[in-house]
Parts: C-alpha cells; structure tokens; sequence
C-alpha cells in the first residue's frame, strides 16, 4: 500500500503496519500491538481474546495475527475478518 494509500484511508493508516497479535501463554490468551509486547491485555480463553483483538482491528483497520504456543504464524486475518 502506498503513503498516498494509507493517508486516505479512514482510521489509523500507521496501524495497518503495527496490528494486533494474539497468543496462548499457559492458560491464558495474551492481545497485545505489534512491537508493544510490554503493554499486554490477558484473557481466560481464546474467544475472549480474539474478541478484544476484532475490537481493535476494527476500530484501526488493522491486522490480526494469531500465534500458537511456538510464537508461530497460525493465522492471518483482516480487520473485518475476525470473528
């Protein structure tokens, strides 16, 4: 996407390259931005989690990435994806 692109877009453009990553860590789901793993919401479940994760995406138009227990890529989904 281009600076011209994402100066358009509604939302923050800048968060289309920091989006949000949701990951297990024991029993509980860890949301947290993109390079901002000190500023982290736990939850009890997955469903909890990813709710929060939809909430921010959608209100920045971002990305959400889901990670397993590794801290590898599960999924990759648009902010109007997650569900």
């Amino acid at each position: 996407m281009s600076e011209k692109e994402k100066s358009t877009r509604e939302g923050r453009p800048e968060m289309m390259d920091h989006g949000v990553i949701v990951r297990p860590k024991g029993e509980e789901w860890h949301v947290y931005l993109v390079d901002q793993e000190d500023e982290v919401e736990t939850f009890d479940n997955k469903g909890e989690a990813l709710k929060r994760a939809d909430d921010i995406s959608d209100e920045h138009e971002s990305f959400v990435q889901l990670l397993d227990e590794n801290g590898d890529v599960d999924n990759n989904l648009t902010y109007d994806d997650v569900q």
